[in-house]
């Protein structure tokens, strides 16, 4: 169990963090998942983004964090008539299920002005066109020019229910990164994907798939499988028996 009063995290912009131990706990606590994310008090109450996280609404803090993990990828829904494009553009508002008009969510408001969803659909493409099978084909040159399987724009309408474990995992990988959020978790992000997906992943992410304005969370047993070095700015922290340190 983490007790929130001896575990300290503080993220600041472009901070890549690796926790090691009690990692899940953690992570369900900064995503709201957990019981005691809303229930702490005094000094041990939780902050995020700056205030107390029982004062965030849930569909704002959804906003606000882009997460991968093993939970998500068997809890996302796998039914009939829900496409690749469908399942990305929830990332916008952090749910399950594809709303508002072209599928890219309603907002905060309930309703989105006609420039927010052209560019929120924009931002669907430009993920799908730098993670999209176009991206790991090349990997091992069995992409070809008029390949229409793997077009982005023919890729984006497959069911998500008829794709490969790897593709689905680097589909909910799209889904946490569209919305560009303050804060993005990684949870044993590379599970299911082959090793060109895997390697297509990691190039995305370190060449601009996530911004100086954005805080990461890795959460792995092996410290090679982080995306970033020390010199990228990674920070490493450790839980063990319920206290937080920085390696």
């Amino acid at each position: 169990m983490v007790r929130q009063n001896s575990t300290k995290l503080k993220l600041q912009d472009s901070d890549q963090f690796q926790p090691r131990s009690g990692k899940t706990t953690l992570i369900s606590l900064l995503t709201g998942d957990h019981p005691q994310s809303y229930t702490q008090r005094g000094g041990s109450n939780l902050e995020l983004f700056s205030r107390p996280q029982q004062r965030i609404p849930t569909p704002l803090l959804r906003s606000l964090i882009g997460v991968v993990s093993p939970e998500l990828a068997n809890a996302y829904p796998r039914c009939a008539g829900i496409s690749v494009f469908d399942v990305v553009g929830t990332g916008f508002d952090g749910g399950f299920v594809p709303g508002g008009k072209d599928g890219v969510g309603r907002g905060l408001e309930g309703t989105l002005s006609d420039e927010v969803r052209q560019w929120k659909v924009k931002r669907v493409r430009e993920v799908l066109n730098g993670l999209g099978p176009t991206s790991w084909e090349t990997e091992n040159g069995s992409f070809t020019v008029g390949d229409e399987l793997l077009a982005p724009n023919v890729f984006s309408k497959r069911e998500f229910v008829d794709l490969s474990a790897g593709e689905r995992s680097i589909i909910l990988l799209m889904q946490a990164l569209v919305s560009h959020p303050q804060l993005v978790s990684l949870d044993k992000v590379w599970s299911g994907m082959d090793e060109n997906m895997v390697r297509a992943a990691r190039r995305y992410l370190c060449e601009g798939g996530v911004g100086s304005d954005q805080a990461v969370v890795v959460i792995s047993h092996w410290e090679e499988e982080v995306p970033w070095t020390v010199r990228d700015g990674l920070r490493r922290f450790k839980l063990d028996d319920g206290e937080g340190q920085e390696l």
